[in-house]
């Protein structure tokens, strides 16, 4: 009978399967919240010698996590435009005022 991988690890996959699928809508609060709880799971684990069951949880949880790392990329690139564009129209506006107050 083969054995699967440890219920705090097979949990911490669940868990970042949940992550993956919050950072697809954009919910980093509860990516922010799962991500406390699978740190919890794993820092709970405590392997004596992990089974292959355990070693290819941890690989599917390690290619989840690079997949979340871009999504948090992607969200923060975004983020950072927004911003660049609002200090942008923020200087355009104050031109505006300063060259129409001057009229």
């Amino acid at each position: 009978m083969k054995k699967g991988a440890h219920p705090n690890v097979q949990q911490a996959l669940r868990v970042t399967q949940e992550m993956l699928d919050a950072a697809n809508v954009g919910n980093w609060d509860r990516v922010s919240q799962l991500d406390a709880e699978r740190h919890r799971l794993l820092q709970t684990w405590k392997p004596v010698a992990a089974t292959p069951a355990d070693r290819d949880a941890i690989t599917a949880l390690q290619n989840h996590n690079q997949t979340l790392m871009a999504h948090a990329e992607a969200a923060r690139a975004a983020v950072k435009q927004e911003l660049d564009q609002h200090q942008y129209n923020h200087r355009a506006l104050a031109t505006y005022i300063s060259s129409a107050s001057l009229r």
